[in-house]
């Protein structure tokens, strides 16, 4: 059996929604969940969402206590290798692709399925092309801070290597899944640079149309070609990565990715419409203002612990006042 799924808190369900029915568009027999970083509410029709909603407290019964260590976008990154560790072990499933929940399926993803007969872990690396030294973002150096291989996209093959992969990724998110690029750390992202050296069969897809996203447009254009999109009017796009975007904006996100305003990509116009549009139409302005259980939890933590700080923090002032 074979899967994909994403992980998200209740803020991103709209998110998660599009992507499910662009992938029930193209793969309807294709099973998808979602692993929800969050509290279930009453409020949410949940069945409409995903062939399954997963909580992720169901599967991971240390999830408080990584929710006190980690920030929200932390803890949503830290427990998917957790969750493949699931999919392989209890759901038994033999091939699993993960999508970040801001992507879109425009074609089917048979090839990376297929690509899982062989290879253990597959990777789509940020870009394949370099990068003009001009102070425009990103640059190459951004990837070498950030991580070689985006990890909004991964696939997974139940046999023992993927296994082992997963089991030392997990010991990395788990102790080590912080925001801290300064300190060699980013997320669940970075470590996976030693991924190809450290594990046998890592398959790094050569494929334009898989992830494209905000941090390649410098070597990727889009065409219509028969209804379908092109990728540099060669490969079909198969996912596209709407990486920190703002609906109603009309904007590429330029405070991380500042290479291209959207006024000089006619051939993204159309992709960005739609996808705002099926944002809205998923509920977006509903789901966008929910606060994810575990930030709430994680709030009042840390404003606790910094009550019962002031004390001692006193003490030393009286006694060191520089």
């Amino acid at each position: 059996m074979q899967v994909a799924f994403t992980i998200c808190s209740n803020n991103y369900l709209a998110q998660a929604k599009v992507l499910y029915l662009s992938l029930k568009e193209h793969q309807p027999d294709e099973p998808f969940f979602i692993f929800l970083c969050d509290e279930k509410r009453p409020e949410i029709d949940y069945s409409s969402l995903a062939d399954e909603v997963i909580p992720v407290a169901a599967i991971e019964p240390g999830i408080q206590e990584l929710a006190l260590r980690y920030n929200i976008v932390e803890l949503n990154t830290c427990v998917k290798p957790r969750v493949i560790e699931y999919l392989f072990g209890e759901k038994k499933m033999e091939k699993v692709l993960y999508l970040d929940p801001d992507i879109c399926v425009y074609s089917p993803l048979t090839d990376l399925y297929t690509a899982l007969d062989t290879a253990d872990i597959l990777l789509t690396p940020h870009i394949y092309t370099p990068i003009p030294i001009d102070g425009k973002k990103p640059a190459e150096h951004t990837f070498l801070n950030y991580g070689i291989y985006n990890l909004g996209f991964i696939g997974v093959s139940n046999r023992e290597e993927a296994q082992r992969f997963v089991s030392w990724w997990k010991e990395h998110t788990y102790k080590e899944g912080y925001i801290a690029a300064e300190q060699g750390i980013f997320v669940d992202q970075l470590p996976v640079n030693h991924a190809p050296l450290f594990f046998k069969n890592v398959h790094i897809l050569q494929n334009r149309g898989a992830n494209m996203a905000p941090w390649n447009l410098h070597e990727r254009t889009l065409s219509r070609q028969a209804g379908k999109y092109m990728v540099n009017e060669k490969e079909a796009l198969m996912f596209y990565h709407f990486s920190s975007f703002a609906v109603d904006k009309n904007e590429l996100p330029l405070h991380h990715y500042d290479r291209f305003k959207l006024a000089a990509r006619p051939d993204l116009h159309a992709l960005h419409a739609a996808y705002n549009d099926a944002l809205k139409t998923a509920g977006h302005a509903f789901y966008q203002p929910f606060e994810s259980s575990y930030s709430v939890m994680r709030k009042a933590y840390l404003k606790q612990l910094k009550k019962a700080q002031r004390p001692v923090r006193k003490i030393l002032k009286k006694f060191f006042p520089g």
